[in-house]
């Protein structure tokens, strides 16, 4: 699964990312885009984590600061390889 990683400072690289967030996620990969403003790049990072997990962590980041810049991380809508941690009777399906 895919996370966004915004707020970051323009010496950021795929290797400081993954470092940083490898008490978090289990990064597969790291893409550095720096399209745009150079000193403001962001982070597409590949996860193999479950979606809940993601999403707890995104949720235990919220508003906080790396170096006087307050990161944010989204999880992008439309993926493919998207797994759960919950059992099938704990989930809604709505036709």
């Amino acid at each position: 699964m895919q996370v966004i990683l915004m707020g970051l400072h323009e010496d950021a690289c795929e290797e400081s990312v993954a470092t940083g967030l490898a008490p978090f996620f289990h990064v597969m990969q790291v893409k550095m885009v720096r399209d745009g403003a150079v000193d403001n790049p962001w982070a597409l990072i590949d996860v193999h984590d479950s979606y809940e997990r993601v999403w707890n962590v995104c949720e235990q980041l919220r508003g906080v600061f790396h170096r006087g810049k307050r990161i944010h991380l989204y999880i992008p809508l439309h993926q493919d390889d998207v797994y759960h941690d919950l059992p099938a009777h704990a989930c809604i399906h709505i036709p």
